[in-house]
């Protein structure tokens, strides 16, 4: 019986190809690993061992610094010796071309530095626990099981737990966006069928996209709302489980994927976006105000989603975390900067 993740779900819907590739084939990656996974793990790390201090020490701001430039140090050893063991054109790979390596680890310690000045003496709840297993059935019987791991889970003076998330993504997820986050929620249905917690629980869910001053998104699931995502990650799962094929399913995630250079419809669709790119660069700029409206691209859809479930948004000011206020929108005026 498989044990399925929300990443390994996420993976079929996105690109079967890749799914077939990761999780059935189970080839290895035949490129180096992305730099916005390095810089995520990095900083992940880092929440780990300021959380274990806390409360007994609060460390300064200049030793999570020094612990987070020594783990990217050691790490960064680590895909040098792997990019020669297995012949890798490069230690990390950068999409972006605009962004060099010594961006990305300037981001991480801008991203630190501003966690650390909002959440200082990082009262707002007790841990309870650090990258915390959940392991859950979807159904009575246990036929369908998922798994996931909580980044951290904390408990406030009104005995709420707070299941914690860190994004260092430079796209921030709107309120109504995390109303179809699904991965937070599934940890939830976890920490109900934990002993430790049960179904009488007061949840809620925090997303810290750290790229943002402001970095808190907010929100909860209702029991309702808990069982119909029941059934709806059994519907996903036994789609997976009668999928005979598993096609490409190319799209503006092909540039990241780690298997791109062994998918040709994938290559090719890079190929064709950097040549619609190199053409649309190509052209005379428009003479006249007409002209320049008609070239603007149509206003996205208030429907369009980035991601990722139904909830009810909560309340910052319950677990007086700061900043007060958070921003509605994916493109927000208080990212940081460096991008």
């Amino acid at each position: 019986m498989t044990l399925y993740s929300y990443s390994r779900v996420n993976t079929y819907y996105t690109c079967p190809a890749q799914f077939q590739f990761r999780y059935i084939e189970k080839r290895p990656s035949p490129v180096a690993e992305g730099i916005e996974l390095f810089l995520g793990s990095r900083f992940h790390e880092t929440m780990e061992h300021l959380y274990h201090q806390v409360p007994q020490k609060i460390p300064k701001v200049n030793e999570l610094m020094d612990f987070f430039k020594k783990h990217w140090e050691s790490h960064w050893q680590q895909a040098l010796q792997k990019q020669k063991d297995r012949n890798f054109t490069e230690p990390l790979r950068v999409v972006n071309a605009s962004q060099t390596i010594e961006d990305y680890y300037k981001k991480g310690q801008l991203f630190l530095e501003n966690y650390y000045h909002q959440y200082h003496p990082f009262d707002q709840d007790k841990t309870e626990g650090i990258e915390t297993r959940v392991a859950f059935n979807l159904d009575p019987k246990g036929e369908y099981k998922m798994q996931g791991f909580i980044d951290r889970l904390g408990r406030d003076d009104e005995g709420v737990l707070w299941i914690h998330d860190y994004k260092t993504s430079s796209r921030k997820l709107s309120q109504e966006d995390v109303k179809n986050e699904d991965q937070l929620a599934l940890y939830q249905i976890g920490l109900s069928q934990n002993p430790q917690y049960g179904p009488k629980e007061k949840i809620k869910l925090i997303w810290h996209f750290v790229a943002f001053e402001k970095d808190q998104v907010v929100s909860e699931r209702n029991p309702k709302e808990i069982e119909w995502l029941k059934e709806k990650y059994i519907s996903k799962i036994q789609t997976i489980e009668k999928a005979k094929s598993f096609p490409t399913k190319p799209g503006v995630l092909c540039s990241w994927c780690e298997f791109l250079t062994v998918c040709s419809e994938g290559k090719t669709w890079v190929e064709n976006k950097k040549k619609r790119s190199a053409s649309k660069e190509a052209l005379p700029a428009p003479s006249t105000f007409s002209e320049t409206a008609a070239s603007l691209p149509e206003p996205i859809s208030s429907a369009a989603k980035v991601e990722k479930e139904p909830m009810v948004v909560g309340s910052v000011k319950a677990h007086n975390l700061k900043p007060k206020k958070r921003s509605s929108s994916v493109l927000s005026s208080d990212q940081l900067p460096l991008f």
